[in-house]
Formats: structure tokens, C-alpha cells, sequence
């Protein structure tokens, strides 16, 4: 997870973020802000319950904050700068969460350990990875 920004740097090397693959919905901007998004609100979920909040969480709609957060007017290299933060307030979530062995509740998901968290956010922040390289292969001359 660590080395996530720079892999999403050197993928979109030369991008604007505009680029969009036909068949998905969002941009290559979009799935950054995503990401970072993502990363962040698992981390606040992870540092709030280490911290002595209770264990139950609450789902969010991904669809709603990217229009709420207007991502596909954010700066590609906003998004990345923004990602870059993400992934720190991740790691240091993650730390405390490992030290209080966090177990959460969400309402979708059921319960939930800390591998079982970082191994979705893992998945998440790979596989957009994925989404990235073919919305910029879709858009290569």
C-alpha cells in the first residue's frame, strides 16, 4: 500500500486525467480521488474504533461523494498530492488499529478484522490500478 502513489505516478506519467475508458464510468482523475477517498475514510473508520469509538461503522456511496467532491474537476496532480496523504493517515490508522486489534461492524460487510479491512483496501487501490491502465491504453493514439 505504501508504494501506491508512486505507482500511480509512474503509470500516469504524461496523462491529463481526463482519460476514460469506454466502458467505466469514471476518469483516470475520478478513480485517484477514489482511492485516496477510500483510504481515508477506512483510516478515520480504523483511528476512530482504535481510539475507543464504538465498533459499528457506516457505509458510504461512492457515486455520491464523487459528485458531492465534483472529481472529475479535480487537477490529476491535486489527486496524487491528495493520495500521498490518503495512504500516510492510512498507515498510521492502520498502526493503531493493530495495536488495540481492531474488529469493526459495518452494515454491509458484517464484521470485520484489520487483515480483513487492509486486504479490501489493498484489492480496492489495485484494482483501480487496473481501471487506470485501460482508460489510458482505451485513449493512446
Amino acid at each position: 500500500m505504501l508504494g501506491t502513489p508512486e505507482a500511480y505516478r509512474e503509470l500516469l506519467r504524461g496523462a491529463d486525467g481526463h482519460e476514460r475508458h469506454p466502458e467505466l464510468s469514471w476518469s483516470v482523475v475520478a478513480y485517484v480521488c477514489h482511492v485516496g477517498d477510500n483510504l481515508r475514510i477506512w483510516a478515520e473508520r480504523l483511528a476512530g474504533i482504535a481510539r475507543g469509538a464504538p465498533r459499528t461503522v457506516a457505509a458510504y456511496d461512492e457515486n455520491l461523494l464523487a459528485r458531492a467532491r465534483a472529481y472529475e474537476g479535480v487537477a490529476l496532480k491535486g489527486a496524487i498530492w491528495s493520495l500521498d496523504g490518503a495512504v500516510e493517515d492510512w498507515n498510521d490508522a492502520v498502526g493503531l488499529a493493530s495495536v488495540n486489534e481492531v474488529v469493526l461492524v459495518h452494515p454491509e460487510l458484517g464484521e470485520q478484522t484489520l487483515l480483513d479491512v487492509l486486504r479490501s483496501n489493498a484489492h480496492d487501490a489495485y484494482h483501480h490500478q487496473w481501471d487506470i491502465r485501460r482508460s489510458l491504453q482505451a485513449n493512446a493514439p
